[in-house]
């Protein structure tokens, strides 16, 4: 017999359809050992075990049947390296029930890649000898597919290369995130020839994967809930940042997901994460409708494409980061500006207000009014020393104030702040509880004034969310670089998105309220290099954490 091109029928333009090519071998074999069955079975990567490719005679069932290294005639080929023969009544076969079956594999470069199989019903089938002349076709057969599947690959290579380009330029043009994620998906279904490709985002907070956008599912499939990560195989993608891949959907673990793909007629799907660094932000899935497995071309096609959808999920991050960054500064500059225009206007107007108050006791001095104009002049007076104290407290705020910094004994601050609310917290029926270290223990670089007057914002704000009563503690935590000083309440709490807003300056939840008062703690906790934490829930009150750098002794 034979061997090369010309007994395998082998054409140049088979090499161009490596799926045709294994037909052309697959026919030549069964003729040349007239042999009823015939199948090539590949090596699949993710499982790790062996999977029909292509195959003539063989029932469905035997083809969607994954076979374990070891197990039958072929599995026994593939884990020796060898070609083999045997009848089937003494070992179990691949290929089908009973008769003779002969397979050699298919190497190449050392690496087992597949193995190449033919069967008869008949016993005793084949002779001695026989499957070495299998075994030199499965050479020659190996070095043709090979050759078809490096130019497959290159072709396969130049449209990745492409579909990448076009989904890069559209992440750096002008277009939104969910454009450039509904383009992945699409480039992802087309080019792996999928009936299915849908990609899910991972919320952190929920640990839950919900759909952001779907190419070929049906509504039911795009209406689905939420996937919880730890219920799910694209859970284990997520968590382990690695591909994960399902050749029959039926044989599978059944999870919601694979339940819901199941239901969409996909047969085998796989997926790949969505990976930013050493986190995974969601998953890309294909599925098709017919059982395969997805080769390393399309295994590192659809990196590529999550890897770009991440690349987009981050741009949007920081533009989101960039415009509140944009917001804070306008913000601030806006309070500049109202903060020099209300001292100029503080300036020009507490200056006749002196001379309004000189001219008044002037004005007064010797009168003997009535009882009831002795009311109303006394009430005069009054309001002017409020005006006055109104522009005293503009003043104030619009200077800079930068601290003046020394050594501050945490406890003395907060038993301070105690002291001047102490009337204030009894009549509101708010329990007070102070929780400080030993003298001297916590001592802070600050200015102590500006201290006090931030702790006095916090306590009074907690005053406010309290207004039926309860508790408030005070506390101060000494740490080896830092003092925490801590105001805790029970009151109505706020939402995540509230507090984050807090310290913002003109926000206010309180009816008349300025929103400054807030404010001007952050501009204190921040000129002292300190930072502020905000812990609250609805209805389960707030802890408010201000963390500031402790006091070095310049002599030691």
């Amino acid at each position: 017999m034979k061997a090369g091109s010309a007994r395998l029928g082998i054409q140049p333009q088979d090499l161009l359809h490596p799926r045709r090519l294994v037909q052309r071998v697959l026919a030549r074999i069964q003729k040349e050992f007239r042999a009823e069955r015939a199948a090539l079975y590949l090596v699949n990567p993710n499982r790790g075990d062996l999977e029909i490719e292509a195959a003539v005679g063989v029932s469905r069932a035997v083809r969607e049947r994954h076979l374990p290294l070891g197990q039958g005639v072929v599995g026994w080929v593939a884990s020796r390296g060898t070609a083999a023969r045997a009848d089937l009544h003494e070992i179990p076969g691949g290929l089908g029930q009973g008769g003779s079956e002969m397979a050699a594999p298919l190497t190449g470069r050392d690496n087992l890649l597949g193995v190449l199989a033919v069967g008869t019903r008949k016993k005793n089938f084949f002779h001695p000898g026989q499957e070495t002349e299998l075994a030199e076709i499965a050479r020659e057969a190996a070095g043709w597919l090979r050759l078809a599947w490096r130019v497959a690959g290159t072709r396969e290579e130049s449209q990745r290369s492409a579909a990448l380009a076009e989904v890069g330029a559209a992440i750096g043009a002008e277009e939104t995130v969910s454009a450039i994620l509904l383009q992945v998906a699409r480039e992802s279904a087309r080019l792996c020839g999928a009936n299915l490709a849908s990609l899910f985002l991972l919320e952190p907070k929920s640990n839950e994967l919900r759909l952001e956008v779907c190419v070929g599912g049906s509504r039911r499939y795009r209406s689905q809930p939420p996937l919880s990560s730890a219920e799910t195989a694209l859970g284990y993608v997520v968590r382990r940042r690695r591909p994960f891949s399902v050749s029959n959907v039926s044989e599978s673990p059944q999870d919601p997901h694979t339940e819901l793909i199941r239901q969409e007629g996909i047969v085998s799907f796989f997926a790949v994460p969505l990976a930013e660094k050493n986190k995974a932000v969601g998953v890309l899935c294909v599925g098709t409708e017919k059982s395969r497995r997805f080769p390393d071309a399309e295994i590192r096609l659809l990196e590529g494409l999550a890897g770009l959808a991440a690349a987009a999920l981050k741009r949007a991050k920081l533009a989101a980061r960039l415009d509140q960054t944009e917001g804070e500064l306008r913000t601030r500059e806006r309070l500049s500006s109202l903060g020099m225009l209300a001292a100029e206007v503080a300036h020009e107007v507490r200056n006749p207000l002196a001379v309004i108050r000189m001219l008044w006791h002037t004005a007064i001095r010797g009168l003997k009014p009535s009882e009831e104009q002795a009311r109303d002049l006394s009430l005069i007076e009054t309001k002017l020393g409020q005006m006055n104290g109104i522009l005293d407290r503009i003043l104030n705020l619009a200077r800079s104030a930068d601290p003046q910094m020394g050594e501050v004994n945490a406890r003395e601050v907060m038993e301070e702040v105690a002291l001047l609310t102490r009337t204030k917290l009894s009549a509101a029926r708010i329990r007070l509880t102070l929780k400080l270290p030993a003298s001297r223990t916590a001592r802070i670089r600050g200015d102590r004034s500006q201290l006090e007057q931030a702790v006095l914002n916090l306590v009074l704000n907690a005053l406010e969310a309290m207004s039926q009563g309860g508790d408030l503690k005070l506390g101060v935590v000494a740490r080896a670089d830092e003092v925490v000083l801590i105001v805790q309440d029970t009151g109505r709490g706020m939402e995540k998105e509230v507090s984050a807003r807090l310290f913002e300056p003109f926000l206010s939840r309180r009816l008349g309220g300025t929103g400054l008062g807030l404010a001007l703690v952050r501009r204190t906790v921040e000129a002292h290099g300190g930072r502020l934490r905000v812990n609250s829930k609805p209805g389960q009150g707030t802890k408010v954490e201000i963390r500031l750098p402790a006091w070095v002794d310049p002599q030691v």
